[in-house]
């Protein structure tokens, strides 16, 4: 038997043969050990990281520790009757002299843990089962990898496994591993099948397959037996209590028959015969009575040990919803106006937001499906609804609440699971922590505290079946955020799923932690004829009124998308018969005077023309200090003091309630706004009264950072109601916002914007000179509003203030919700601007129309120079005017169309232009749809262009044929000096020609090749050309199908090639002979500065020979050997390299097998390196030895500014020594140590 010497982390092992093994290797027997290796090293690895997802590594402590609920559960498994745990596993999850960590668990005891404290319910067919194919919840993929152990593990006699099977073994085990540990798995375990496996390797790891196979069958065999010992218990229990109901049948009959046999008796024998059976039957009473408080011993002790039925409670809480979500009251002030949720509930518009960047999508989602997997979450946890105030967020929360109690969403699973209770919350009302929120919102006043704690550890236990729905994060009292955002990151209840509710302002607080982001935009046009036909119901004719005014006015459905100004539209038609104000400000004046008038009518006092709100302008500003007093708090609701005086009147107006909340604790009289946006209207109006009494100015009033931020809403009713009163004062605050913006570089633009459009009239275009005002004022050369939801009403006031400026030369609106009416509105605004000199579009859902608009544009506007209208939905009719437009531009030098509907059609008119075009450089048509027709017509296109030096063609549809007409037509360009093919459907042959092209070319400098189908034989035709090109220095072959064959051709021709200064080579085939054979090539190249060889198949003999070439190269300043198969003895000759190197800067070395001793060489080097200022040693095998040199490195290193050692075995002990070292480095600024 060979004697095998290990070293490195799960999934990177390095093995040193002591002797020779006497396994014959076959290709069967390759197949088994590789399927061995695949199921130890990547499984345990992704075990690993499941158990770590679920408990992570910082709470694992808390999480064992001898309070923990899981703490019995364990010590059950060690000291009880049936020892599943042995004492070395014991001793991993209690160390004596060092923190507990899950790097040290075995895949045993991992396997052990997932089973019996992560809250993994069973798989359908049981743990020893294979799922079915749809089944793939993290229960049936640990399941499944299991099954296939054993499938494999049953080819254990003959050690091999032929083709067929090993492709079938492997991929399903490779899938199931792909879900459970991420997508970065895949790369990992499809370099472990074509890694070299030498005989002892194989036996390696066919050992480890026994002994993983023995272990857990033991475990297998403990719990069976434990199963067993339970079913006895159980049977035990039955046969007690069916011997009872004997004992008590006979005790029956018994009495029975003494009844009758002393009717007979005389009285004498009669007293005789029942002494003696009384005497009888209280012995045998006695003995009942014994073994029923036995018994009952026996029920409370397994109830005490966990037996808990939460029907009880959960049929409490269904019912709680029934009745309290079931009906809503939005305005108490009108006690008529309320409705039942199964009437008269019309679904809101509620949209899917991308997580990469947040953006809107088309996508509608139905209630019962916001939990669904989607493209980028394959099992959602954590789901964030965003919207504005009034927006129907909360009446959202209530009907998914109102449905479950009702059953209605009985059906809706949290990914596999149905949901078993629904938790809704109020933050608002939570002021300690999410267990007091439960129990003070939802359950039974007086709960025994015994059920309550067996309820919450019925939660804990059941977390994938619980829906947490914590409703109104933006209300939640001061300093309670960080406790939600606890909740949403999974640090608490990892498994439970979470519904949250917020502003945008709270949401981007945790949209970052969230799974699916969804956003609630209200009532589509659709859903508000629905919900106004519902209301008007007995009055159709105001129904067909106001629904006819919403068609025909645009800010009137603007207004009513908000569900709530939908019902107050509703109550204010109702009581105006029809008519309706125009603005927002004017609508809540208006709802003010109704209020007012029924407070009147209530009081029985007489009726009065007078402006309400004046008349009872001093209640109304008390009302609104206190308003914004607690908004500046973070306040929603009020105590009695706070109100004073003015108690009795304002409760009675009804724009305060009495507010018992959700809360049971918090009995004290207090008040609130029937809606956060109330309380914002009322506080606006106190600083307009402010403003109006000269008692504060609008530069005090914008001084204030968070009117920008928390309090914004604030400042927009202010501004709405000053237009209303007085055109000087808003046009002052207007002035007082651009200074702001000014002051803060163009920071709360977009609120500037939205206070204008609060401004707006029926028949007027005052909004239109506020913009203006804005347009002059704004002193700025550079605008940015990208990534924000400016939509087409700010986008038109910003294009008015662009009319009138004079600085701006560049705006962003990039990611910012403009559609073709915003687009038309900008469009116009260049026709007259006269400074602006870069405009950014990018990435709104501008289509052909307001593309038209702004083609027109351009063709008169005389500065614009760059200008990307990438990723909209332009189409060739768009890229036609845009083509006419660029015929007679004269300045435009920046064109980006990529990522839009553009065709071989619209290419065609393109190239037309550009034959004619003699200022634009840059030409971006890259992920459009153009396939070699197009190509074609833009090859013949820059024949003759004497002005394009940058295109980018890449991702789209191009083949060798339409590669070849753009070879042919860089062979007579004069000008080109960038072109991106990458990402097309090119091959061997079109990269021929392209090579032959370059061989005469002169002016090209940067060629973008990466992601096509060229292999060896094309890359030796590049190869030939780079040997006589001259002007060349940027090279991507990245992703391809290059070898060390093609690798060699490369490799010869660098070594004579004097311009070429970047190479990218990244994930290829390349081995150590192509390594070796760049390696000499750079020893004498004088030119390549950077060189990109990630994801390839070097060793530790490529590597030494690379490092021998940077020992002598006197240029190169990056190199990336990321990912490939690097261990300690490359890493040390990497590190001996660097020693004497003295021109790299940039070192990635991340992904490879490093552990402590290449770590330490790396140390030593970096101590006396000179030039390195980046290294990157993320995801190796270094644990705290290494990280402990390289704490010791940076301490006297003078020109390390990034250091990543990221996703290592490092622990508290190696992080502190770090944590001590940067204290005295002075050139650190990076460091991630995650």
């Amino acid at each position: 038997m060979s004697i095998l010497c290990l070293t490195g982390h799960p999934g990177k092992v390095s093995i040193m043969a002591m002797a020779i093994s006497p396994f014959a290797s076959t290709k069967e027997t390759t197949n088994y050990a590789r399927l061995c290796r695949l199921l130890v090293d990547v499984g345990s690895q992704v075990l690993r990281s499941t158990f770590n997802t679920i408990h992570p590594p910082a709470t694992l402590q808390t999480v064992l520790g001898s309070t923990s609920v899981h703490y019995a559960t364990l010590k059950s498994l060690y000291k009880g009757r049936k020892k599943v745990l042995n004492p070395t596993q014991w001793g991993k999850l209690y160390p004596s002299h060092a923190p507990v960590s899950s790097a040290s668990f075995d895949i045993t005891l991992l396997t052990v843990l997932l089973r019996n404290i992560c809250g993994l319910g069973p798989p359908a067919n049981g743990w020893d089962r294979l799922p079915p194919a749809t089944n793939i919840s993290i229960a049936d993929d640990i399941a499944r990898v299991k099954y296939y152990r054993n499938t494999v593990y049953g080819h254990v006699p003959q050690a091999s496994v032929d083709d067929s099977s090993f492709s079938a073994y492997w991929k399903e085990v490779r899938e199931a591993l792909v879900r459970l540990g991420g997508a970065h798995v895949r790369a990992e375990i499809d370099k472990l099948e074509h890694d070299g496996m030498d005989p002892d390797i194989e036996e390696h790891y066919r050992e480890l397959m026994k002994q993983w196979k023995k272990d857990d069958d033991s475990i297998k065999d403990k719990l069976e037996e434990i199963e067993d010992s339970l079913e006895n218990m159980r049977r035990n229990f039955r046969d007690a209590t069916d011997k009872i109901e004997i004992d008590m049948k006979e005790v029956k009959e018994k009495l029975t028959s003494l009844t009758a046999s002393a009717e007979k008796s005389t009285q004498e024998d009669s007293l005789n015969d029942l002494r003696d059976t009384t005497e009888k039957m209280e012995i045998e009473m006695k003995e009942v009575k014994e073994t029923l408080c036995s018994l009952t011993t026996t029920v409370e002790k397994s109830t005490d040990e966990g037996i808990f039925d939460p029907t009880e409670l959960i049929n409490g809480i269904r019912q709680l919803y029934k009745t309290r979500e079931g009906w809503l009251s939005p305005f108490p002030w009108c006690e008529e106006f309320q409705f039942f949720l199964g009437n008269i509930f019309t679904r809101l518009k509620v949209v899917r937001r991308k997580k990469t960047r947040g953006e809107i999508t088309d996508v509608f989602v139905e209630m019962s499906s916001i939990l669904d997997p989607y493209e980028e979450c394959s099992a959602p946890r954590t789901v964030l609804i965003e919207g504005e105030p009034g927006m129907g967020k909360t009446t959202y929360c209530k009907k998914y609440a109102y449905d479950w109690a009702t059953k209605q969403q009985e059906s809706q699973g949290c990914g596999s699971t149905a949901v078993k209770v629904v938790l809704l919350l109020k933050c608002r009302d939570i002021h300690s922590d999410v267990w007091e929120a439960i129990d003070d919102q939802l359950l039974p006043l007086g709960i025994d505290e015994k059920v309550k704690q067996q309820f919450f550890q019925f939660i804990r236990e059941n977390q994938s079946s619980i829906l947490l729905i914590l409703d109104g994060l933006d209300e939640s009292p001061s300093g309670k955020l960080s406790m939600f955002s606890k909740l949403i990151e999974g640090r608490e209840l990892p498994r439970c799923h979470i519904v949250a509710t917020a502003r945008h302002e709270a949401g981007k607080e945790v949209r970052k932690c969230c799974d699916t982001l969804l956003q609630i935009e209200g009532f589509t046009e659709k859903h508000v004829i629905e919900f106004v036909t519902k209301y008007f119901k007995e009055r159709t004719d105001l129904a067909t009124k106001l629904s006819q005014r919403m068609s025909r006015d645009k800010n009137l459905r603007e207004i009513a998308a908000n569900p709530l100004n939908t019902a107050l539209l509703c109550l204010l038609c109702e009581e105006f018969e029809g008519t309706l104000p125009e603005s927002r400000a004017q609508l809540y004046l208006d709802m003010v005077e109704c209020v007012l008038r029924r407070y009147r009518k209530r009081k029985g006092l007489l009726e009065t023309i007078e402006d309400l709100t004046n008349y009872y302008k001093p209640q109304l500003n008390h009302l609104g200090k206190v308003a914004l007093n607690g908004l500046r708090d973070d306040k929603l609701d009020f105590n009695e003091s706070e109100v004073r005086n003015h108690a009795k009147d304002l409760t009675e107006f009804g724009f305060l309630s009495v507010q018992p909340g959700a809360s049971k604790l918090r009995q004290t009289l207090h008040y609130a706004f029937l809606h956060k946006s109330f309380q914002e209207f009322f506080a606006a109006f106190f600083i307009c009264s402010q403003i109006q009494s000269k008692e504060m100015k609008p530069e005090e009033l914008v001084s204030d950072p968070r009117y920008f931020v928390e309090l914004k809403q604030i400042l927009l009713f202010s501004c709405g109601i000053l237009a209303m009163k007085c055109d000087e004062q808003v046009v002052a605050l207007v002035k007082s916002l651009t200074n702001e913006v000014n002051k803060n570089e163009g920071r709360g633009t977009k609120t500037v914007l939205e206070a204008i459009n609060e401004c707006k009239r029926e028949k007027s275009d005052f909004h239109s000179q506020l913009s203006k005002s804005f347009g002059t004022g704004l002193s700025l050369t550079n605008l940015d509003l990208s990534y924000n939801d400016i939509t087409d009403a700010c986008a038109t006031c910003i294009a008015e203030a662009i009319k009138v400026n004079k600085t701006l030369t560049t705006l962003d609106l990039s990611f910012a919700g403009i559609s073709d009416a915003g687009a038309t509105c900008i469009a116009e605004a260049i026709k007259v601007n006269k400074t602006l000199t870069n405009l950014y579009l990018r990435r709104n859902d501008i289509s052909d129309a307001g593309a038209t608009c702004i083609a027109e544009a351009i063709k008169v506007n005389k500065t614009l120079t760059t200008l990307d209208l990438s990723e909209n939905r332009i189409r060739d009719a768009g890229a036609t005017c845009i083509a006419e437009a660029i015929k007679v531009n004269k300045t435009l030098t920046n064109l980006y169309l990529s990522e839009n509907g553009i065709s071989d059609a619209g290419a065609t008119c393109i190239a037309e232009a550009i034959k004619v075009n003699k200022t634009l450089t840059t030409l971006d048509l890259s992920f459009t749809g153009i396939s070699d027709a197009g190509a074609t017509c833009i090859a013949e296109a820059i024949k003759v262009n004497k002005t394009l030096t940058n295109l980018y063609l890449r991702r789209n549809d191009i083949s060798d044929a339409g590669a070849t007409c753009i070879a042919e037509a860089i062979k007579v360009n004069k000008i080109l000096t960038t072109l991106d093919l990458s990402f097309t459907g090119i091959s061997d042959a079109g990269a021929t020609c392209i090579a032959e092209a370059i061989k005469v070319n002169k002016t090209l400098t940067n060629l973008y090749l990466s992601e096509n189908g060229i292999s060896d034989a094309g890359a030796t035709c590049i190869a030939e050309a780079i040997k006589v090109n001259k002007t060349l220095t940027t090279l991507d072959l990245s992703f391809t199908g290059i070898s060390d064959a093609g690798a060699t051709c490369i490799a010869e021709a660098i070594k004579v090639n004097k311009t070429l200064t970047n190479l990218y080579l990244r994930r290829n085939d390349i081995s150590d002979a192509g390594a070796t054979c760049i390696a000499e090539a750079i020893k004498v190249n004088k030119t390549l500065t950077n060189l990109y060889l990630s994801e390839n198949g070097i060793s530790d003999a490529g590597a030494t020979c690379i490092a021998e070439a940077i020992k002598v190269n006197k240029t190169l300043t990056k190199l990336d050997l990321s990912l490939n198969g690097i261990s300690d003895a490359g890493a040390t000759c990497i590190a001996e390299a660097i020693k004497v190197n003295k021109t790299l800067t940039k070192l990635y070395l991340s992904w490879n097998g490093i552990s402590d001793a290449g770590a330490t060489c790396i140390a030593e080097a970096i101590k006396v390196n000179k030039t390195l200022t980046k290294l990157d040693l993320s995801l190796n095998g270094i644990s705290d030895a290494g990280a402990t040199c390289i704490a010791e490195a940076i301490k006297v290193n003078k020109t390390l500014t990034k250091l990543y050692l990221r996703r290592n075995d490092i622990s508290d002990a190696g992080a502190t020594c770090i944590a001590e070292a940067i204290k005295v480095n002075k050139t650190l600024t990076k460091f991630d140590l995650s």
